[in-house]
């Protein structure tokens, strides 16, 4: 949903819009506004929108869609590696339970790098570009 929102904002911006509101972002993600503006404080903490107040406010992206990567929005929203270990607590007796996280470990690691690596090669206004050339 973050480069959802971020491609909104983005492709209103080339239309001329110079901050696009929660409610419009919420409208094109089909969502409640509360949620976008949860998604928005990461953002914007991450520095990948600024936000305006008031009449005439909303959100803009805090520097070019070309600089935006889809790793900077990953991180910017989410906790952890897309893979989790399981965290409750090991059973002793069963050498399953005591070994299988060490044993992924590795795989989660992998996972999230490549992960890391597909994302990091596109950007907000890779996206845009494809949407508006086969939308």
């Amino acid at each position: 949903m973050a480069a959802h929102i971020l491609a909104s904002v983005e492709y209103r911006s080339r239309r001329g819009a110079p901050f696009v509101s929660s409610s419009e972002i919420a409208t094109s993600v089909n969502t409640n506004p509360v949620y976008i503006r949860e998604l928005l404080r990461a953002l914007r903490a991450a520095k990948l929108v600024v936000t305006k107040e008031g009449s005439g406010g909303g959100v803009q992206l805090a520097r070019p869609a070309s600089s935006i990567t889809l790793d900077d929005v990953y991180l910017a929203v989410e906790d952890g590696p897309v893979l989790q270990p399981n965290c409750r607590p090991t059973h002793r007796p069963c050498p399953v339970s005591c070994g299988i996280t060490g044993v992924l470990e590795p795989v989660i690691e992998s996972v999230e790098e490549a992960l890391l690596q597909v994302l990091s090669q596109r950007k907000v206004s890779d996206l845009v570009n494809k949407i508006e050339n086969h939308g």
